[in-house]
């Protein structure tokens, strides 16, 4: 996603296609708007030329006189509204959905296979995800059996994380699992970069 808003902010930001989706969706949402900052993708020009398009979009469309005052706070509600999702919201799903699909074709072979048993494997809500879009009975048994086996594992890393917290064990300094409760957060929610 990062590369999509460089992108975009690099060679788009005079786009009128692109202006229009944004128009539509009122700019990006909250978590992409900050990652484009954050990341310093784009710079303050294009942030600047983006968000004053929306904001005299929102202006032209609002009306001065827009008739009785319920009727002028319910047209106001709906130009604050968005009628499309943030782009790279959508971008991000459409990846995410083509990136499961070839691991759900790819199941059906043993490369696939042990190359997922090999990885941190994928965080609940990518699995919640593959799960929905296959209804293939071995593929959800194969991804249900291994990743409830690195659920387990993880577990098992934490208990030691914690038994080496204690002052007894401290000495004993930590192995893989010492950065256990990040993965664990990964596997739960997904990685920091994304969801």
């Amino acid at each position: 996603m990062e590369r999509y808003l460089d992108h975009q902010f690099y060679e788009n930001v005079n786009s009128p296609k692109w202006r229009e989706e944004l128009r539509a969706s009122l700019g990006f949402c909250h978590e992409h708007a900050w990652l484009g900052v954050n990341q310093r993708l784009g710079d303050a020009l294009g942030y600047s030329i983006i968000y004053r398009d929306l904001i005299n979009s929102i202006l032209n469309h609002w009306a001065e006189d827009g008739g009785p005052a319920r009727n002028k706070s319910a047209s106001v509600m709906d130009l604050l509204s968005p009628r499309k999702r943030c782009p790279v919201c959508e971008k991000r799903d459409h990846a995410t959905h083509t990136y499961l699909s070839v691991l759900i074709e790819g199941m059906e072979s043993p490369e696939m296979i042990q190359a997922l048993r090999t990885s941190e494997g994928l965080c609940l809500p990518h699995l919640r995800l593959a799960l929905e879009h296959t209804k293939n009975g071995p593929v959800r048994e194969q991804l249900t059996t291994i990743h409830r086996e690195k659920l387990v594992s993880l577990r098992t890393e934490l208990e030691e994380f914690i038994r080496k917290n204690d002052y007894q064990a401290i000495k004993e300094g930590f192995g893989r699992e010492g950065d256990a409760w990040l993965r664990a957060i990964g596997m739960i929610v997904g990685s920091r970069k994304g969801k």
